[in-house]
């Protein structure tokens, strides 16, 4: 049986409401445009509806409201009768218009992706910050207090509670552990497999 993937509704909905909007002031850019012919330079203009496309999508929806962009200017240019001496000069002002639209769409978008990863950082230099303020009140608290470590477990007794070293250091100091052997148990350990070696024979 075929199965089909699972789309994000709620992303969905919202890009599609980024990309209408986008769409809605390229129509009234070009409206404009139209009405006030080629005369009275517009062409700035067109950078809102690709701003607000490269700032809230992806790169191909940027591309292809580039497209529709230049389309449109090219268009709505020989729609109110200007003049070329040659068809060569409008279908490269329109590539030069697509060119300008997709490098502006590209730096949005890279300045949007710069200031979401400078956020993500902000957020967890203050999770680090809360982590180290936490650790350093449980150090100044533990200092002014008397622990008690059993002789024959090895666990410490904190606030009435008895835990081990490894339990009071994840969650009294924050601190992430990790396991190893130390030269002494290596040694303990190879001395103990060799005197049972000859007694196994």
């Amino acid at each position: 049986m075929m199965r089909f993937p699972i789309m994000d509704k709620p992303e969905n909905l919202t890009s599609f409401r980024f990309f209408a909007a986008s769409l809605a002031s390229l129509v009234v850019v070009g409206y404009f445009d139209y009405i006030t012919g080629y005369e009275l330079y517009m062409d700035v203009f067109y950078f809102i509806p690709v701003s607000i496309c490269a700032w809230n999508m992806r790169r191909r929806d940027v591309l292809v409201l580039a497209l529709l962009c230049a389309l449109t200017w090219g268009i709505i240019d020989i729609s109110v009768g200007h003049p070329y001496s040659s068809k060569l000069y409008w279908y490269w002002n329109m590539f030069i218009k697509f060119s300008c639209f997709v490098i502006l769409g590209m730096v949005v978008q890279s300045l949007r992706c710069n200031l979401k990863e400078q956020a993500r950082a902000r957020r967890e230099l203050e999770m680090a910050l809360a982590d180290l303020r936490q650790s350093a009140a449980e150090i100044e608290k533990l200092h002014g207090q008397l622990q008690v470590i059993c002789a024959w477990s090895q666990r410490i007794r904190i606030e009435g509670k008895w835990m081990t070293l490894e339990e009071f250091l994840k969650n009294h100091l924050q601190i992430k552990i990790s396991h190893g052997i130390s030269p002494e148990a290596m040694d303990k350990m190879v001395k103990e497999l060799e005197e049972t070696k000859p007694r196994q024979a």
